[in-house]
């Protein structure tokens, strides 16, 4: 019996795959986990095999479901190496372009570069998911992304080219009645008897800050877990903790509230933010041009940050 899933179930399988749960697939796909359950049924049901083995935890795959991994990332090799080879009639000047950040690119410097990509480029359509960024190198690494912004504490799989793009200074983000508040800088240690406002479990942010402070031999007291870096901002203003987080992210969305960035005072606190592709060779004219325009505006970045104007005398 002939087999004839269309690319968007079997993007949905691979996340399930990949994932091992059926809600974080939905939530990565931005779909209910009813809606990805039934696509999967109906995928199983045309195969004529049962695909993942269902569980308390998620979901493993059977073997009839290895198999089909292997199938369907070959498919989407081929598909994103069609695009290629077919974008090369259009120059770029037409086409899309995915990609997949996290957090602190997204609102730090994504919005100001895609929208100077577009101005230039008015004809490609350019989507932009945010992720945790082991979310982004698996999407990457999947195909379904074709550039990846991520934090670099996390090690990229092998399959993927990493380049540099920005870096960014984590702060310690108060209510502005805290005492901490008004020091010059601030340690994990000096955390400590603090209740922390986190982000998501999966966050290369909350992955390198627990990291340090094992390290350290720290237990940092998590009160509330949130999605959001502005949510994260409420509950510090609240009086709820302290939140770690990017200073520009303070920057962009924390000027009307009455909030304290102190610098972490930690060499690991200078982050380095980096893109992952799977084959620059292999990228979309589109894609190519994204690429290179996240790259010209980062080297022109690093270079006014070295040649700061020279004051008038």
């Amino acid at each position: 019996m002939a087999i004839r899933p269309n690319l968007t179930t079997l993007r949905m399988f691979l996340s399930a795959y990949m994932l091992g749960n059926l809600s974080k697939a939905a939530e990565r796909e931005h779909i209910a986990p009813s809606a990805i359950s039934k696509r999967l049924q109906d995928l199983e049901n045309e195969v004529g095999a049962p695909l993942f083995y269902r569980h308390a935890r998620g979901v493993t795959p059977t073997p009839a479901g290895e198999v089909l991994a292997g199938h369907v990332r070959r498919i989407f090799d081929d598909v994103n190496r069609m695009s290629a080879d077919l974008s090369e009639f259009t120059s770029g000047v037409r086409g899309q372009v995915r990609i997949h950040a996290h957090s602190s690119a997204v609102v730090q410097y994504l919005p100001s570069q895609i929208a100077s990509f577009v101005h230039s480029y008015p004809a490609v359509r350019v989507v932009l998911r945010e992720e945790t960024s082991p979310n982004v190198l698996q999407s990457t690494l999947d195909g379904v992304a074709d550039i990846g912004i991520f934090a670099s504490n996390l090690p990229a799989p092998p399959g993927l080219q990493v380049l540099p793009y920005k870096r960014d200074q984590l702060v310690a983000l108060f209510a502005s009645a805290d005492p901490l508040s008004r020091r010059a800088g601030v340690t994990l240690p000096d955390l400590r008897d603090s209740d922390h406002i986190v982000l998501e479990t999966g966050s290369s942010l909350q992955i390198l800050v627990a990291r340090m402070a094992e390290s350290l031999g720290l237990e940092l007291n998590t009160r509330i877990e949130v999605k959001t870096f502005e949510a994260a901002m409420r509950m510090v203003e609240a009086g709820l903790g302290v939140a770690i987080m990017p200073e520009g992210v303070v920057l962009a969305c924390g000027g009307n509230l009455a909030v304290r960035a102190v610098p972490l005072d930690h060499s690991w606190a200078r982050r380095s933010l980096v893109v992952c592709i799977r084959d620059e060779d292999k990228l979309t004219a589109s894609a190519r041009l994204m690429l290179h325009h996240l790259r010209a505006d980062a080297a022109a970045d690093t270079y006014r940050k070295m040649n700061p104007p020279v004051p008038n005398q």
